[in-house]
């Protein structure tokens, strides 16, 4: 076992991996994987909550892993996929009777998608009690979440409190719990009021990973902007030019304030037309590897899956003896 302190997030696995991915929690895993143990979590058993015919979870799973190693995250890095895991769902039916429905229903993004679907199914709601499961399950010292899973996670630290104080003991640890700032939610191009998400019907609003150069090219020059030509960062009253130069920088590594100054005199076409050149550079490298992670991706994931399972087991064990469970 790794004697580094642990770090744990989840990918859900719909669509493909965007250049929101990428930008919002990627690169910071990658600043994060000397200094941590780096475990991350395909989760299709989430991707149920919206049932979808004939879609292929396994075709879908593989290439978001090799991408994520193509990314730059080293072989060592943990990732795995959560339905080949089943304490996920056992520790979710543990915690279930100490999370209440009127708490679950009160979860905006249950309220949203169940307008959306108009389904209501039970695992839209139960989705939360899983995904605190997936925290709990490994003992991590640091979970990195979307800016759309804050409530999330006070109902997380809520069912922490509940069953540590029901045992009368910390059968459950609380991580550090950190939504990123400035780039955790990369929006839309087409809808830069929304976020780029992979689930988008229009294929021009985000930027997928594995978009060609030419693709590439069109989606940023048909990006919404405005009128005005002018190009400085003001996110109410200008979301789109706002986004893009949001996109730029953390491509860049570089603050607002100066890429405002490099490109004070030009137009929305040449900025533009800088932002493609510097998406294709960054994603060059990316689709190179693609190709071999994709050769060895059973492989990798086999023996994460090997690990994993045996910290998970020890996890659900220790619980289930507290409660007088057969183990």
């Amino acid at each position: 076992m790794s004697q580094k302190p642990r770090f744990f997030t989840g990918i859900t696995a719909t669509g493909t991996l965007t250049l929101g991915h990428y930008l919002g929690v990627i690169k910071h895993i990658l600043s994060l994987q000397d200094e941590y143990e780096v475990v991350i979590m395909v989760a299709d058993l989430h991707a149920l909550t919206i049932p979808m015919p004939d879609f292929d979870y396994q075709g879908k799973v593989h290439e978001i892993v090799a991408l994520l190693y193509s990314c730059g995250l080293k072989e060592d890095c943990k990732i795995f996929v959560q339905s080949q895991i089943k304490e996920h769902l056992e520790l979710s039916w543990i915690l279930a009777p100490l999370t209440t429905v009127s708490e679950l229903n009160n979860m905006i993004q249950y309220k949203e998608k169940k307008k959306s679907d108009e389904t209501g199914n039970l695992a839209l709601l139960s989705y939360p009690v899983l995904m605190a499961a997936d925290i709990f399950l490994y003992d991590a010292d640091l979970v990195i979440v979307g800016q759309d899973q804050e409530q999330h996670l006070e109902l997380t630290k809520s069912i922490v409190r509940k069953i540590n104080n029901f045992y009368q003991e910390k059968l459950l640890k609380l991580p550090k719990l950190t939504i990123p700032n400035i780039g955790a939610k990369i929006m839309g191009l087409q809808n830069p009021n929304g976020k780029m998400s992979k689930s988008s019907k229009s294929g021009k609003d985000y930027i997928a990973l594995l978009d060609s150069p030419e693709i590439i090219s069109q989606k940023i020059s048909l990006a919404k902007t405005d009128s005005e030509n002018e190009i400085y960062y003001q996110l109410e009253k200008k979301p789109g030019i706002s986004n893009l130069l949001v996109i730029y920088s953390l491509l860049q590594n570089r603050n607002l304030k100066d890429i405002e100054k490099e490109f004070f005199s030009f137009d929305y076409q040449q900025f533009k037309k800088k932002l493609i050149e510097t998406i294709n550079s960054e994603l060059k490298p990316i689709q190179e590897k693609f190709n071999y992670y994709q050769k060895i991706v059973g492989k990798l994931l086999s023996e994460n899956k090997t690990y994993l399972q045996e910290i998970a087991k020890n996890k659900i064990n220790l619980i289930k003896k507290k409660m007088k469970f057969v183990c």
